[in-house]
C-alpha cells in the first residue's frame, strides 16, 4: 500500500507539471486573441504610403486583420474613453492624435520572433511614426514558458527514475521473500521467463494503481483550481485537462513499474 501511495504522489507530480504545461501553452496561444499592435502613422505619410502599408499587412502571414483608425475617428474614440473628462479636450485647437492602424495576429502562427521581426520592419518605413505593442508582458510569458518547459524537463526525469527506483526496490524485496518458492519452481523445471513474469505484472499492477491515484488527485487539483482559484484571476480563462492526461498516467505508472521490475530482476541471480 505504501508503495501504491508513494508512486502515486509521484504520478501525481508528473501530472500537475503536464496539466501546467498544457495550461501555460493554452494561455500563451491565446495571446493573439488579447494582443494587437498599434501603429501610429506619421504626419507625412500620404495615402498611396498608407495604402501601400496596409496591402503589405493584409499579405503577411501573422496578421489576422487590421483596422485603419483615422484622426478624426482616434479622436472620437478618446472622448469616448474619457466619458465624464471629456471636457479636457474642449480646448484643443487641432486634433493632436496620429492615424493608426490596429493590426490583430493570427492564432494558430502566433510566433515571438516573427512578431518582433515585424515590429522592426515597421518601426524602419518612413510612414510609421511609432509602434506600440505589450513587448514586456510578451516578453515575460514567453521568458516564463520556456523556463517552465527547462524546469519540467529536469523534474519529470527525476521523478520518474524515483518512481523506477521504487519499483525496482519493491520488486527486489518481494523476490527475497519469495526466494524458497523460486527454488522449488525450478527444481520443477520452471523457465528463467516463468519466473520473472509475475514480478513484472506485480510491478506493472503498481505502477498502474499509483497512476490511478495519481489521476485522481491531478483531476481533484483540476476541479479545485478551476471551481476556487480561477475566479480570483479570470484573465487566464478557464483551465483545462485533457482526459488523456488522466488516462495516461496509470499507464505511464505500468510502464515505468515494469521497467523499474526490469532491472531489479536482471540484477538477481536465480
Amino acid at each position: 500500500m505504501l508503495t501504491v501511495v508513494t508512486i502515486g504522489v509521484g504520478l501525481f507530480v508528473l501530472g500537475l507539471i503536464f496539466f501546467s504545461l498544457y495550461n501555460i501553452e493554452g494561455i500563451t496561444n491565446r495571446l493573439p486573441e488579447r494582443f494587437s499592435v498599434m501603429v501610429f502613422l506619421s504626419d507625412r505619410a500620404g495615402d498611396r504610403e498608407i495604402n501601400n502599408l496596409k496591402t503589405r499587412l493584409r499579405k503577411d502571414p501573422i496578421v489576422e486583420s487590421i483596422k485603419y483608425i483615422s484622426k478624426d475617428e482616434a479622436l472620437v474614440e478618446l472622448r469616448t474613453s474619457l466619458k465624464d473628462a471629456a471636457y479636457i479636450l474642449e480646448g484643443l485647437n487641432e486634433n493632436p492624435l496620429f492615424p493608426s492602424i490596429e493590426i490583430r495576429l493570427k492564432k494558430n502562427s502566433f510566433d515571438k520572433t516573427r512578431v518582433e521581426e515585424l515590429i522592426s520592419e515597421l518601426k524602419g518605413l518612413r510612414s510609421v511614426d511609432d509602434v506600440v505593442y505589450g513587448e514586456d508582458l510578451l516578453g515575460t510569458i514567453y521568458t516564463i514558458r520556456n523556463g517552465v518547459k527547462t524546469i519540467s524537463a529536469g523534474v519529470i526525469l527525476l521523478f520518474s527514475m524515483a518512481i523506477i527506483f521504487v519499483c525496482y526496490s519493491t520488486v527486489k524485496i518481494l523476490f527475497y521473500r519469495r526466494k524458497e518458492e523460486i527454488e522449488i519452481f525450478k527444481l520443477l523445471g520452471a523457465t528463467k521467463a516463468f519466473i520473472r513474469l509475475p514480478f513484472l505484472i506485480e510491478g506493472g499492477t503498481l505502477g498502474f494503481l499509483g497512476g490511478l491515484l495519481g489521476g485522481a488527485g491531478t483531476y481533484a487539483l483540476y476541479r479545485f483550481i478551476n471551481g476556487m482559484v480561477i475566479s480570483d484571476f479570470p484573465m487566464l480563462g478557464v483551465m483545462h485537462l485533457p482526459l488523456e492526461l488522466v488516462a495516461a498516467l496509470p499507464v505511464g505508472g505500468a510502464i515505468l513499474g515494469i521497467i523499474g521490475s526490469t532491472i531489479a530482476l536482471g540484477r538477481l541471480r536465480f
